[in-house]
């Protein structure tokens, strides 16, 4: 049977992050006593460090792991078009690769899980891709083990990188506007299957971005004097009633003469509901949606507001090589722009 961090900590009576720190990089950091202590129990209970271990205390491997929750919430770790091309192309500037590994929840919230990622992936460091519901005992640990960490997509105060998604619905929104728009409605139907409530009270749940889009989005619209007309901030609406919930909205002499959506998931029940009610887009009904590249459905090209993964991938990066060379300092969170729609895909309002 492997002998185990854990397995030193109790024979030495130290903390586990402590033990995996003075078996890894951070060994400098500790008394001579402390670190004999150690070697001590380690030697006496047979432990074998593998070569990750070994060139984790020479220095750098030239790695780094993403790292990806394997939950039923699938969201939690989305990589979106365009992001592994950015964390790819950055590292190997730098003469670095990519490690993936997706863990359960009760694997990332694990005495052992910061170790076990860095000596099993032989990394320097951690890219974390859980966006939002973050287990609280995760953070503690990579903090506890002092660990070069940065965060993806998530929108916490420190070590993170994140869409702009406040300015960059805006800038959309004021996109439309420009092109003569007036009544522009907020589309994102989310499905009771995932979950349940009301949307204020299941709003904690959610990404940043559904509450920074909708909040950049009425910034704009009242900002021109107009009305925001949100479809999701009342209820949630399940699948099969979504082609309903925008057809309702798509009827009457105001309806609105343009759509942003939350994301491309909303594309075909607006495609439908439209056609069901002879609306041809982007003739009669302009539509953008957020999206990080082409976005091509049903034969035609769509209008989006281009999220910028790639340069999401790339700043992570960049991010991490600070936290690498000094592990103790922590970095200031970056909101990465968006680049400015293009209006010409834009259609304006049917006459």
């Amino acid at each position: 049977m492997s002998i185990t961090i854990k397995a030193i900590a109790q024979r030495t009576g130290l903390s586990i992050p402590t033990v995996g720190n003075v078996l890894g990089r951070s060994a400098a950091r500790y008394s001579a006593t402390t670190r004999q202590r150690v070697f001590d129990a380690a030697r006496e209970l047979g432990y074998r460090p593998n070569s990750s271990a070994r060139a984790m205390r020479q220095g750098k491997i030239g790695c780094a792991a993403l790292v990806l929750s394997r939950s039923h919430q699938s969201t939690h770790s989305h990589v979106p078009t365009g992001l592994l091309d950015g964390l790819d192309d950055e590292l190997s500037q730098h003469n670095m690769h990519l490690a993936v590994t997706r863990l359960s929840d009760e694997q990332l919230s694990n005495e052992d899980f910061v170790p076990k990622v860095l000596r099993e992936y032989m990394a320097d460091g951690m890219i974390v891709n859980y966006t939002h519901e973050i287990p609280e005992r995760m953070l503690e640990l990579i903090h506890a083990h002092h660990t070069p960490a940065v965060w993806l997509n998530a929108k916490l105060p420190l070590d993170c990188v994140y869409p702009d998604d406040l300015n960059g619905a805006a800038a959309a929104t004021e996109a439309m506007i420009s092109r003569g728009h007036r009544r522009i409605a907020l589309i994102h139907l989310i499905s009771p299957e995932v979950f349940s409530g009301t949307f204020e009270h299941a709003q904690r749940s959610f990404h940043y971005s559904v509450a920074d889009r909708a909040g950049g989005y009425s910034r704009a619209m009242l900002a021109a004097g107009l009305t925001p007309i949100m479809a999701h901030n009342d209820r949630f609406v399940p699948e099969r009633e979504s082609i309903q919930t925008v057809r309702h909205l798509l009827s009457g002499e105001d309806r609105p003469t343009a759509l942003l959506l939350y994301s491309e998931n909303d594309v075909t029940s607006v495609l439908a509901a439209a056609a069901s009610l002879g609306l041809s887009v982007p003739k009669d009904l302009a539509v953008m949606c957020f999206y990080p590249a082409e976005l091509k459905v049903a034969g035609m090209n769509w209008a989006t507001v281009p999220i910028p993964t790639v340069e999401l991938g790339r700043r992570a990066v960049r991010m991490l090589l600070k936290r690498i060379e000094t592990p103790d300092q922590h970095c200031t969170s970056e909101a990465v722009p968006y680049e400015l729609p293009k209006v010409e895909t834009i259609a304006p309002p049917a006459k």
